[in-house]
């Protein structure tokens, strides 16, 4: 068994045993009666082997968000933490219990579908031990609903303070008219109270969270990229040494890549780290050994590993979008290049040059099993007229 799947299995027994004892601990401390405790223990037990099932489901047919699927400890502190929280609500006012924080928490560092099952069930047991009104669930599920699918997919910009806001005004709305609006007939300004230190919690609470899920899985490794990435990098450097053509294709494919890659919405950080390294093998005559053994020493990220080692592997075929994109741009780069070597003051009609290229077999065939649609290939197509100007340099 791998130290990974030891992970997951531990994992799995800590929720399942600490979900349990929790619950009815808490249940007693609470002074509920013997049926309510066997109650939220049958609960409880039903809830935890649900997901563990759900956990499983998901690590084996890998949809788990980000890179949630390596690190089952990480998920197991935020699971924990979240089910701490909910035990203890029941001791404050019901319109102070910060669950959108929590669901946006779990949705981080796993994925919505799971997200959504433990939050349901966390909600579900703080109304049971406080013996609070079932509105209750409605309000905190259907705010929970809303901040998980606002926090979906963020990008490595992490422009999310406008999710933010909407996830705690909708949570504002639902407090108001779950809880404030159902107390008396009257309003006065003391039942406003508790939905705002409510929203002030979940803000401050979602700040720190975001911060941290920002620096440990969003943008985990911008500052590795900006390394390796950089033209003074000492792999470049070598690279220069070894030979001043490859570098510079490597350079000027870097350059038009980034903007293709931007065009079409890929990662642009993994795209052109492939451009950049794409001529190792041939410019420091590596077999695949060597090329892995060269990403291992500089140490590049999982994923920028397994673009750049597919794109070198001539049995492996191209399909990503970034790789395909890498390999057009430098398609494009070493045939200006060539007919720049021959001739410096050669004029090329672009646009003709572009449509030979793309009709060329040896791409298609190469690109059969592409990602790229024809729309994507149609912006390919305007960026690399777009860049007319670039293309001096390479005289």
């Amino acid at each position: 068994m791998s130290n990974l799947s030891k992970k997951k299995t531990i994992a799995g027994v800590l929720i399942l045993f600490l979900t349990v004892v929790i619950t009815l601990l808490m249940s007693f401390l609470y002074d509920k009666t013997w049926g309510e405790i066997i109650r939220n223990g049958v609960f409880s037990l039903s809830f935890s082997l649900g997901l563990i099932y759900f956990l499983q489901y998901c690590l084996k047919t890998e949809r788990m968000d980000y890179d949630n699927a390596e690190h089952p400890y990480r998920f197991l502190v935020v699971y924990l933490s979240g089910l701490i929280l909910t035990v203890l609500f029941p001791l404050i006012d019901k319109k102070g219990w910060i669950f959108l924080t929590i669901a946006i928490a779990l949705s981080l560092f796993s994925n919505a579908f799971i997200s959504f099952y433990v939050s349901a069930s966390f909600i579900v047991l703080a109304v049971l031990l406080s013996g609070t009104e079932i509105v209750t669930v409605a309000v905190y599920f259907l705010a929970s609903f809303l901040g998980i699918m606002l926090f979906q997919d963020i990008d490595k910009q992490f422009k999310v303070a406008s999710s933010i806001f909407l996830s705690v005004l909708f949570l504002a709305l639902l407090e108001i008219a779950g809880f404030v609006m159902l107390e008396n007939s009257k309003l006065d300004a003391e039942q406003f109270i508790m939905p705002i230190v409510n929203i002030a919690i979940n803000s401050i609470a979602l700040f720190f969270c975001l911060k941290y899920f920002n620096t440990t899985v969003a943008n985990r490794y911008r500052n590795k990229y900006l390394e390796l990435n950089d033209q003074e990098y000492s792999a470049l450097i070598e690279l220069k040494n070894v030979s001043k053509e490859e570098y510079y294709r490597s350079i000027h494919t870097a350059y038009l890549a980034e903007r293709m890659a931007n065009s079409i919405g890929c990662d642009v950080d993994i795209t052109k780290n492939c451009a950049y390294y794409h001529r190792i093998k041939k410019a420091f005559d590596l077999s695949e050994k060597g090329c892995e053994e060269f990403v291992l020493k500089n140490q590049f990220p999982p994923k920028a590993a397994k673009l750049l080692l597919g794109f070198l592997d001539k049995n492996s075929r191209l399909v990503s979008k970034e790789a395909c994109i890498v390999y057009l741009s430098d398609k494009f780069i070493s045939t200006l290049m060539s007919i720049f070597s021959k001739d410096k003051k050669a004029k090329v009609d672009y646009s003709a040059l572009v449509d030979t290229l793309f009709e060329k077999n040896f791409i298609k065939e190469t690109l059969s099993e592409s990602e790229l649609t024809q729309k994507d290939f149609r912006q390919i197509r305007e960026i690399i007229l777009k860049e007319t100007l670039y293309y001096d340099f390479l005289r």
